[in-house]
């Protein structure tokens, strides 16, 4: 007997159902990463606190080199304004106290004297004077009219430093002491020009001497070098003298 299938009869029209079942899943219901992208996580955080370190960390140096260029500045302020301070407060001897040098006289004691000399490698100024700006410091506690002298040492390190000798009367022999205070370390130009009152400049000065009169610049140019090349930094100061000698030519 045939049997005879009905062409009405529904069709299965469901699609194949392929999402995965319960077993196929990882049993915290999602997805791990592979060993590759952890490595490469690892590498692309690695990088990213080298480039922070490096960056905080020039950023550190930038900052304090910064900051001791304020600071050495502002020390050469201060030396500035210090000189200014001693030449402003320059002790002359005048007439008739002050008398001419004669032959084998001994020279006057508040003269003032100003030179260049060969240090190392470079040639620097010094300056000598008396003024009543004495810095009363350790044992000299007491006022007067003090020996003072600007000069500059050669040290162990092939630099240079600038000190300030500062003596009450009786004045020593020797103007520069071992114990003198070092106002500026490594230096790289110490210059002093004296101008006369005809406009000219000297570089070298001797209040004792026929060459100048007897007498005192009227002003004086000091100019203090540091580093070299794009990191020098120039310090320059005019100081006109209140006190002065009329010329006994």
């Amino acid at each position: 007997m045939n049997r005879m299938i009905s062409l009405d009869s529904p069709i299965n029209n469901n699609p194949v159902n392929n999402s995965p079942t319960n077993n196929d899943l990882p049993k915290d219901g999602c997805a791990g990463f592979t060993l590759v992208e952890v490595l490469v996580s690892i590498m692309i955080f690695a990088i990213l606190i080298l480039v922070l370190f490096s960056s905080f960390k020039a950023f550190i140096i930038s900052s304090e080199n910064l900051m001791d260029e304020v600071r050495y500045s502002e020390t050469i302020r201060n030396i500035v304004r210090r000189i200014n301070m001693d030449l402003e407060s320059l002790y002359v001897l005048q007439a008739p106290r002050y008398k001419k040098p004669e032959f084998n006289s001994d020279p006057d004691p508040y003269r003032l004297t100003g030179w260049e000399a060969a240090i190392g490698q470079n040639v620097f100024s010094s300056l000598e004077f008396t003024s009543i700006a004495h810095a009363m410091l350790g044992l000299e506690q007491r006022p007067g009219i003090a020996r003072m002298s600007y000069y500059v040492r050669e040290n162990e390190n092939n630099t240079y430093d600038l000190y300030r000798a500062d003596s009450l009367w009786p004045f020593p022999e020797e103007v520069e002491s071992c114990s003198d205070p070092i106002l500026c370390r490594e230096i790289s130009g110490f210059e002093i020009l004296y101008m006369d009152f005809n406009g000219d400049e000297y570089k070298y000065w001797d209040s004792d001497a026929k060459e100048f009169g007897y007498t005192f610049p009227k002003s004086i140019h000091v100019k203090i070098v540091l580093g070299s090349g794009e990191k020098q930094q120039i310090f320059e100061t005019s100081i006109g003298l209140v006190s002065g000698r009329t010329s006994l030519e």
